[in-house]
């Protein structure tokens, strides 16, 4: 064989290993590129970024489109994620979601609230409500991470039928208040002119009765309108502290027997409600303790574990029996011979319109005490 061409023969091997090894460099620089690639995306690191200049410029420049991709993606996914996290938290039936072993995956805000709970890591904390006649409860299955969950939904039924039923009365009373008013005052303003010009003794006394029955309705019915005719809540933030200072002065003017005191914990707390409607709650209740014949009487302000803020007031009055504890929120239901029974309802409407509660609490040591909670 000619020597030239074992030189060319040996030349060309020569050549074609050094550009496989030259390849298989690249292969293995590439392929540990790839792997660093994956490996941050799976530990959820999109910090790095590849040189784009050199002999690896193409490559790079791939690598680095892809990490841009998958990062937006993963922020958009994120994005959905918190969207559709703050509809569910807007909705005020509770959602939780369990898997085969009890264990609650997801909640939102709502759940928390009806199950007055702070925490919800198993379904079995939920067990005992979800079983009352109180919530309604509805199940469905499906597939999560290729296994299978329930989700569950669950509403405070009493709740929602106390509120439509509040409404119904509330529209009813509004239209018969009208029309018997409408119809009485003309009654009652006639019968008072006739009975002056009236010179027939027996005519003026039963017109007088007449005008002084039609004034006892007019002014019952004035009772069930007031219940009514609630302002709309203009909500502001207001210290709390000065607020109740006002309160248990003005509380103090009319009861010179009772010992009223406050005992607030954070001097800046802070309240965003409305301060003229709720200084009627305050002022209400605070009445109520003077009449049960309370000779020490303690407003205490507070926030909750569940951030919502909280004020107490108990007093050491007459204690309210159970039977009528149970009614005290019940439009004109009272014990006193002169009282009309609309205050603590109002209260409650009040309360409900403010988006808070009203709640009597009552212990073993006769102690009463009306809790006013803003979520």
């Amino acid at each position: 064989m000619d020597y030239n061409v074992i030189i060319a023969i040996l030349c060309t091997a020569t050549i074609f290993c050094i550009v496989c090894l030259v390849l298989h460099r690249r292969y293995r620089r590439t392929i540990g590129k790839v792997t660093f690639l994956f490996n941050a995306i799976d530990n959820l690191d999109f910090s790095f970024n590849f040189p784009e200049q050199g002999r690896d410029k193409l490559i790079n420049e791939s690598l680095n489109r892809i990490r841009r991709i998958l990062e937006t993606a993963r922020h958009e996914a994120i994005e959905r994620e918190r969207y559709y996290e703050q509809i569910i938290n807007a909705v005020s039936t509770g959602i939780m979601v369990v898997d085969e072993r009890g264990c609650v995956l997801q909640h939102n805000d709502a759940a928390l609230r009806l199950l007055g709970v702070e925490t919800l890591t198993f379904e079995s904390q939920a067990a005992a409500k979800l079983a009352s006649e109180d919530f309604s409860k509805r199940e469905t299955t499906a597939m999560l991470h290729d296994k299978k969950v329930r989700i569950i939904a669950f509403s405070d039924i009493r709740n929602e039928l106390s509120s439509r039923e509040m409404e119904s009365w509330t529209k009813l009373i509004r239209v018969l208040t009208h029309e018997i008013m409408n119809n009485v005052a003309p009654i009652t303003s006639l019968s008072e002119t006739l009975s002056h010009k009236a010179n027939d003794n027996e005519i003026k006394e039963g017109l007088s009765v007449i005008n002084s029955t039609g004034k006892q309705l007019l002014n019952f019915v004035d009772n069930y309108r007031r219940m009514t005719l609630i302002p709309k809540p203009q909500p502001k933030l207001f210290y709390v502290k000065p607020f109740l200072e006002r309160m248990v002065a003005i509380s103090k003017e009319y009861s010179k027997t009772s010992d009223i005191h406050q005992d607030i914990s954070l001097p800046d707390l802070l309240l965003y409600a409305d301060e003229s409607l709720i200084a009627h709650v305050v002022t209400n209740i605070l009445k109520n303790a003077v009449e049960a014949g309370a000779s020490a009487i303690t407003i205490a302000a507070y926030t909750a574990p569940d951030d919502s803020v909280c004020i107490d007031i108990s007093n050491n009055g007459k204690p309210i029996p159970t039977d009528e504890a149970q009614q005290i929120f019940v439009p004109f239901f009272t014990t006193k011979p002169t009282g009309s029974g609309i205050g603590l309802s109002i209260s409650r409407q009040i309360m409900k319109q403010s988006g808070g509660s009203i709640e009597l609490i009552t212990s073993s040591d006769s102690t009463t005490l009306f809790r006013l909670k803003f979520s």
